[in-house]
Order: structure tokens, then sequence, then C-alpha cells
């Protein structure tokens, strides 16, 4: 009771005021979803506001979208993150590739030499050569608005870029829980055949066959041959000064 009477103590009532919910968060404006939204999700740390909305979009399955949103705050199940939580011991955490690496998912995404392969096969299959950033965030980004492309293409490698990584998670719980695993060919074959899946359920434009996406992804995006090889001389050109200078 004492408690209760130290939060009453500086509380007066007013005949002539009506009772009212006040949003603390925002006491002037009052509550709302985002404001919420953004209470329960802030970590402490600066958030790039065009990362998040390029995470949520209308043409991405939403499970994907939460998915990559997880995966870019390092709020995945990884070993290590369950080692943080105390729900697996150091020991069992070692990356189920057998590498002998803590599965962390930068590990996991970009560095393991049998899960980071698909990358180069995803660029192999785009006709681009590129050096890829370490960081997941800084690699979404780069992979997403890549430079020297229209920006309608941006929405392209962004779907690219979301199924790439839904695969490889989705590969990772076959080898775990089904003790089964595919090669690198058939993880892109699942990149191509879902990046073309969300593209022609959610795309009303995009009019183009499976082969289409398959074998000329570029003339998909509304890019024509022209300004297509004028690209590939650019990155060509880049991967040579990264590969001489860097």
């Amino acid at each position: 009771m004492r408690e209760y009477s130290m939060l009453l103590h500086n509380i007066f009532l007013q005949d002539n005021v009506n009772d009212a919910w006040r949003w603390l968060l925002d006491p002037s404006n009052g509550y709302s979803v985002w404001g919420a939204y953004r209470f329960l999700t802030d970590s402490g740390e600066l958030v790039d506001r065009s990362l998040v909305d390029d995470i949520w979009h209308q043409h991405i399955p939403s499970k994907v979208s939460l998915f990559v949103w997880r995966l870019l705050r390092d709020r995945l199940p990884t070993k290590a993150n369950l080692v943080r939580r105390h729900v697996l011991h150091h020991d069992g955490a070692v990356w189920v590739s057998g590498c002998g690496n803590l599965e962390t998912a930068a590990h996991l995404f970009l560095a393991c030499d049998i899960f980071s392969s698909l990358w180069s096969h995803v660029w192999l299959w785009l006709g681009i050569s590129s050096v890829s950033s370490g960081d997941l965030r800084q690699h979404f980004i780069q992979f997403t608005n890549m430079a020297g492309l229209p920006r309608s293409t941006h929405l392209y490698f962004r779907i690219i870029w979301f199924a790439s990584v839904w695969v490889l998670w989705k590969e990772m719980n076959d080898r775990i829980f089904k003790n089964m695993g595919s090669n690198t060919s058939t993880l892109l074959t699942k990149v191509k055949l879902n990046s073309f899946l969300w593209l022609k359920s959610k795309q009303g434009l995009f009019s183009y066959s499976y082969h289409d996406w398959w074998n000329h992804p570029f003339l998909c995006m509304g890019i024509h041959f022209k300004f297509y090889f004028s690209i590939l001389l650019f990155w060509w050109c880049f991967s040579l000064f990264c590969t001489l200078f860097l």
C-alpha cells in the first residue's frame, strides 16, 4: 500500500477535466502503431531508414521479409546467438558444414566456402563481376543498389538477394534437420525459380517466361543490349582495378 500511495502522491484530481489516456512516448500526438513498433524494435543502434524500407516490400512474401529483417539485425537463431542466449553450449556452436568456424550470420551467408560460393554463381548468372562486402548490411546495399544500373533495376536485384539468402537459410535447415544437402548449381536453380515466381505473382507488368528469366535476366529488367554490354565493360574494369590495386 505504501508503494501505491507514493505513486498517487503527486496526482491532483480536477473536477472540470475529463480523464483521458496519455501515451508517454509521444504525449503531443498520442499513440500510433508506428510509434509502438519503433519503440519495440529499437535496439539503440542507428538504423538506415532506407534499408528498413527496402526490406518490407509488396513484391516479397511477408515471411521472407520478416526473415531478412531478423537477418540484418542479427536476430536469427544461429548457433552463435543460441550460445549467447544460453540455449546451446559453446562446444555445439560449430557451423554445420564442418569447416570448424563459429556459426554466425555473417559466416553462414557470406564467408563459408560451401555456402558463399552461391554468390559467385549468382554473379555469373547475371553476367557481373564484383568484390562483395563481408558485412551483411553492406552486402545487401551493394547488391541491391548496383552501381551503373538504372534505378528501375534495384527492385529486381533486391528480389534476387532475398531469394539467395532465403535459399541458403532453408539449405542450412535441410542439412541440420533432414541430413540432406544440395550442390551449388541446385541452389542457384532455386534462387532463379523463387525470384521468378515472386516477380510473376506480384509484378503485373512482368510478362517474361521462366526461360527468359533463366537465360536473360538483364533483358527481363528492361536493359537493352547496348546498355548491357556497357555494364559488362564497367564491371570488368572495376574488377580489374580491385584485383590490381586492392
